[in-house]
């Protein structure tokens, strides 16, 4: 029998209003006043400093970055430092994860393989690199390896936050700002550069549901905003 998840898409929204939303449902996902739960959304230009972040690998200063229209802030999240942004699709579950998988090594390689299997279906191979986490592809013309897709997760009370992203197609030029991740000999890439047809955001988020249901087993059904309110 498959496990019943919601999911909710936030569209385009600020990280911090995003993060507290994230964390009312984690709450009543704790609770269990509230279902499992996939959240996306879009954000503004903004760099996320997790709990491994290392001052080095911010290259800019504040003021340089406030120049470029991004924000900046510390997170709860494992690793090092990310961006997010107008063009990037990303998703928080927010469940249980020791119900679905044995352990949070297997809950972040079945993450993984939920964006293999979605970048598939848009002709894209996605593959991991042994030492690192998220999804990469070797960019046309290039032949380089590089990120397409960041994952970074936290757990607390046995309920997850955090996520990951998938490059669609944003700002580029917004990640010289920072070294990725911390890791200095690879770069990041995009649907869009890697040849991808156009896609929205939206569609996106719907083959991603279908993926992550055939991975996890659950089936996945809206809810409304608004509904976090009034339970």
């Amino acid at each position: 029998m498959k496990k019943d998840l919601t999911w909710i898409d936030l569209g385009l929204i600020s990280y911090e209003d995003a993060f507290v939303i994230q964390e009312q449902l984690h709450k009543k996902c704790v609770a269990e006043s509230w279902p499992d739960t996939l959240l996306f959304q879009e954000n503004f230009p903004v760099i996320t400093l997790g709990r491994g972040t290392h001052e080095k690998n911010l290259l800019l200063t504040t003021a340089e970055l406030l120049e470029l229209g991004i924000a900046l802030t510390a997170v709860s999240r494992g690793g090092d430092i990310s961006y997010h942004g107008n063009g990037q699709f990303i998703v928080s579950p927010i469940l249980h994860f020791d119900q679905y998988v044995k352990g949070a090594h297997q809950y972040v390689r079945c993450l993984e393989q939920v964006v293999i299997n979605l970048l598939a279906h848009y002709q894209l191979k996605g593959k991991r690199i042994k030492g690192r986490s998220g999804v990469w592809v070797t960019e046309p013309g290039t032949d380089e390896d590089k990120k397409i897709s960041a994952l970074g997760i936290a757990v607390s009370h046995g309920v997850t936050l955090h996520g990951m992203s998938i490059n669609v197609n944003p700002n580029l030029e917004h990640f010289k700002a920072i070294i990725p991740c911390g890791i200095e000999d690879k770069g990041v890439t995009s649907m869009e550069v890697c040849g991808c047809p156009p896609v929205t955001l939206s569609d996106l988020r719907d083959q991603f549901i279908l993926a992550f249901d055939e991975m996890f087993g659950t089936q996945t059904t809206r809810r409304s905003i608004s509904e976090i309110e009034s339970r």
